[in-house]
């Protein structure tokens, strides 16, 4: 299947780069994931109810509204089942709540696309959003985004995607900031980790924390395992976020603030998990 490129370049008002750029990152929303549990209780008849998503979505919204980021990122799931029109279109609809200053960008998780035999079929996600990945460059500061099914279920297009992936890590700016979005953590706690239902495969995470460590990028946000968890490989931070919704471990329904500086003085990656309202 033939992948789609998005080339982001925000222009900032002033010929010098933005000396504080804040993301929010959004996981897992999953429109449907609360029924399809619900559904599989005994005696149970599936209910297509997508209110529990619905107002948590709408909750972090009034929070992230009040924060005024840059840019937000859905880092994939943005519903549960990828034929269902319903659970896409309510999703879209509350994209109108918003801010709409600020960029809004996506990338697909497992239950965005098709899955069959080690072949990733994007097409359900690509037809709404047009991209399966993305780059941005604010000033010194390189955002990418990538789609981490490829990599996950042996798609055969995955090393095209990393050949894009290193060819726009080698052309973004030397001393910018960089950081990667995705959906599959590359590991939880730590590289060597044994393989599990929610990273990427072992022997697979070296290869791309290698090309990240050579190019300077500072940490990897993901989603996918509805709690949070923490790591750390070469320096490059590997930071997953709990779902802004349904949660499996102990976490609460949060999303995460990110600040990028540029200025010389600071930490040049912040970032704190925001609990949305109950």
């Amino acid at each position: 299947m033939k992948k789609l490129l998005l080339l982001c370049t925000i222009l900032a008002a002033v010929s010098c780069s933005p000396k504080i750029f804040s993301i929010v990152q959004i996981a897992d929303a999953q429109l449907g994931f609360d029924a399809a549990v619900k559904g599989q209780e005994p005696g149970a008849t599936y209910v297509n109810d997508l209110t529990y998503e619905k107002e948590c979505l709408e909750r972090a919204a009034e929070s992230i509204r009040g924060l005024k980021p840059d840019m937000i990122v859905f880092t994939g799931d943005q519903i549960h089942r990828p034929l269902d029109q319903e659970q896409w279109d309510t999703f879209n609809n509350l994209l109108a709540l918003l801010p709409s200053d600020c960029k809004v960008m996506h990338l697909p998780g497992n239950h965005d696309v098709l899955i069959s035999d080690g072949k990733v079929d994007s097409t359900p996600f690509t037809s709404r959003y047009g991209s399966d990945r993305f780059v941005c460059n604010v000033g010194k500061i390189c955002i990418i985004g990538i789609n981490s099914n490829l990599i996950k279920y042996d798609d055969p297009a995955e090393e095209e995607q990393f050949q894009w992936l290193k060819t726009t890590l080698e052309q973004s700016d030397e001393k910018a900031v960089k950081v990667i979005f995705c959906h599959h953590p590359f590991f939880l706690t730590g590289i060597d980790e044994e393989d599990s239902y929610f990273p990427i495969q072992k022997t697979k995470r070296r290869r791309y924390f290698d090309l990240f460590a050579e190019y300077g990028v500072s940490a990897v946000f993901a989603g996918h395992r509805h709690d949070n968890s923490s790591g750390e490989c070469k320096g490059i931070r590997m930071e997953t976020a709990t779902s802004v919704a349904y949660q499996i471990g102990e976490a609460k329904p949060s999303f995460r603030l990110i600040s990028l500086s540029t200025r010389r003085s600071e930490v040049p990656v912040r970032y704190r998990m925001v609990e949305i309202s109950q």
